[in-house]
């Protein structure tokens, strides 16, 4: 007989499947033809973009099918999902530094906390529940894992902050739910949201998490670990106007704000301290992720462009094609960087 979390795996990768399948169709819907045949010969890299200039600069070929990135100390980190590596750029150079074959099956990337954080099973490990997840730091001067910690958290999506690693997951007893993990011990420990999140974004004086389905954030502060807010993305008189709720996709926090990216294109800037939705700004027709960084706000887009909104004004600026289907975006050092998959 197989064992029940056995098959709780394959539901989790059948639910990846559908994901992956659900962005195609959502960006499908919102490209013009152009675009989606760029889109096939131009897979599999990573596109850079001068952040003074909004103009893309580079295109580098990395591994196969690249979903995430993270940029700061000095360069960037692209997980390839197809191939499970991970491949480091030299945000000076531009060129790659390192492509290596990861631990885990990894399935998100934080930064912070003195490194490139990447948590995940064990390659082909079936002998331990669900429950188990493997959190490992890579150094970013050396490249090497100088970190391992394994967690009961189950964790599949994470950021750093404040000395931890906040994530969600399956904890024990099967439950989703978030959690913390010390940096330093791997010591763990519950967090109550309130709230499914399945997105999720720190910094050193808190951490959000935003419930795609909900429409809602929770706000924890990272010294205390305790939940100290929770705002609701649609109000009661927008849905009795028969207001669709957002479905937020990605969140970045930066520049005194919290960046929620929405399936309609738009971006929502929340207040940090969650008193409410400060601006709805009309980004794209389908905003697949949004990022922080190079004092702007990066929404990469379903219709193969990428999209500058100024956090002074609150106004998007013209589109920035970058020829197929963006995954993952980041910002740090004057450079932008978006996954083409």
């Amino acid at each position: 007989m197989i064992p029940r979390w056995v098959l709780g795996v394959v539901a989790v990768a059948a639910l990846v499947a559908v994901i992956d399948v659900a962005v195609f169709v959502l960006a499908r819907d919102g490209a013009q033809p152009a675009a989606a045949k760029s889109a096939v010969r131009s897979s599999n890299l990573v596109a850079v973009i001068d952040a003074k200039s909004s103009r893309v600069v580079d295109r580098l070929h990395v591994g196969d099918s690249p979903t995430l990135v993270v940029a700061g100390y000095g360069g960037a980190w692209v997980l390839n999902k197809g191939d499970g590596t991970l491949t480091h750029v030299d945000g000076g150079t531009r060129r790659i530094v390192e492509t290596k074959r990861l631990d885990v099956t990894a399935t998100d990337l934080a930064l912070g906390d003195g490194g490139v954080w990447v948590v995940g099973r064990l390659r082909s490990d079936i002998t331990h529940p669900l429950e188990f997840a493997r959190l490992e730091r890579i150094d970013p001067n050396t490249g090497r894992v100088d970190r391992r910690l394994q967690t009961a958290t189950g964790a599949s999506v994470i950021a750093a902050g404040g000395d931890a690693l906040w994530s969600t997951g399956v904890l024990p007893g099967r439950v989703r739910g978030a959690a913390r993990s010390d940096s330093h011990t791997g010591a763990i420990r519950r967090v109550n949201i309130e709230i499914y999140g399945d997105l999720v974004a720190a910094d050193d004086r808190a951490v959000y998490w935003v419930g795609s389905s909900a429409s809602r954030v929770a706000r924890v502060s990272t010294r205390t670990g305790l939940l100290t807010s929770s705002l609701p993305l649609a109000t009661d008189e927008s849905l009795a106007a028969g207001h669709v709720p957002p479905n937020p996709t990605d969140v970045a926090v930066g520049g005194g704000a919290l960046w929620i990216s929405a399936v309609d294109g738009s971006v929502l800037r929340v207040d940090p301290n969650l008193h409410g939705i400060v601006a709805t700004i009309p980004a794209c027709r389908n905003a697949l992720a949004v990022a922080y960084g190079a004092g702007a706000v990066w929404v990469a887009c379903g219709d193969a462009t990428v999209v500058r909104v100024d956090p002074e004004t609150d106004q998007a600026g013209p589109p920035i094609p970058v020829g197929a289907l963006p995954r993952g975006i980041a910002a740090s050092g004057g450079a932008v960087w978006v996954t083409l998959n």
